[in-house]
């Protein structure tokens, strides 16, 4: 299986030796799951965007500095990309960012959370919907390391929510069975969440990042969630 990664950002250059670039997270979460998956790298950040949209059996978005509704040319040409994924049926996961720009290409919403904050550290969200890709049993919630300030306030027409919050009500949507997001970060380590909360930590706050490196301590489900992933592509390519 071939997968796309269509990068939205670039760890920041102190940080990317120590703990690899996102290319690196998402091809040690993929590869976690299933070794011969080859991941397509497309820096769209960089205009890398992929030719042939068939060249790849699925999508992955990835997570970024910036905002969905940034007024970015590569990010315009972003939506695009995705509203030619979506009516091509080609299967497309959103990641943080990715979940965001999901969001606002097929006419969702996103806005910045100033009455709540950052979202940061461990975060729980509570299943809403049963899904085959989930496996034979769907759990009550899960969990992720997460940092966002934005939040999706409105899902896209035939949107199904599967994860939610109070703090983040709209935490993870599917689009009929091929399009899917999440508001949680399932490539993120402990190390790297810690460093990144440290480095923000003049723009998060001081107590608020004490609270999200305190989390840090919690369990998380990567690896449930990087099959999740590897299900859902699996299941909308071949059914």
């Amino acid at each position: 299986m071939r997968i796309g990664l269509l990068q939205c950002d670039h760890v920041a250059d102190d940080l990317v030796d120590l703990h690899g670039d996102y290319q690196d997270m998402f091809s040690d979460l993929l590869h976690t799951q299933d070794q011969n998956i080859e991941v397509a790298i497309y820096d769209l950040t960089a205009d890398h965007f992929p030719i042939d949209l068939h060249a790849c059996d699925g999508y992955i978005i990835t997570g970024s500095q910036f905002s969905a509704y940034d007024d970015i040319p590569w990010i315009h040409k972003a939506k695009v990309l995705i509203t030619d994924l979506y009516q091509a049926g080609i299967p497309t996961i959103g990641i943080c960012f990715g979940h965001q720009l999901i969001a606002e290409s097929l006419g969702g919403k996103v806005e910045k959370a100033t009455d709540k904050g950052w979202g940061v550290g461990v975060q729980n969200w509570e299943v809403k919907s049963s899904n085959e890709w989930m496996g034979e049993k769907a759990p009550a919630s899960f969990s992720l390391r997460a940092s966002h300030q934005d939040q999706v306030v409105k899902m896209p027409v035939n949107s199904k929510l599967y994860a939610s919050s109070d703090f983040c009500p709209i935490a993870g949507f599917q689009i009929n069975k091929h399009f899917l997001s999440m508001q949680g970060h399932p490539e993120f380590s402990r190390d790297y969440s810690n460093a990144l909360i440290e480095k923000r930590i003049d723009r998060i706050g001081k107590n608020t990042s004490t609270i999200a490196q305190k989390s840090l301590k919690n369990k998380v489900d990567n690896n449930k969630v990087g099959a999740w992933i590897i299900k859902f592509i699996k299941q909308a390519k071949y059914s």
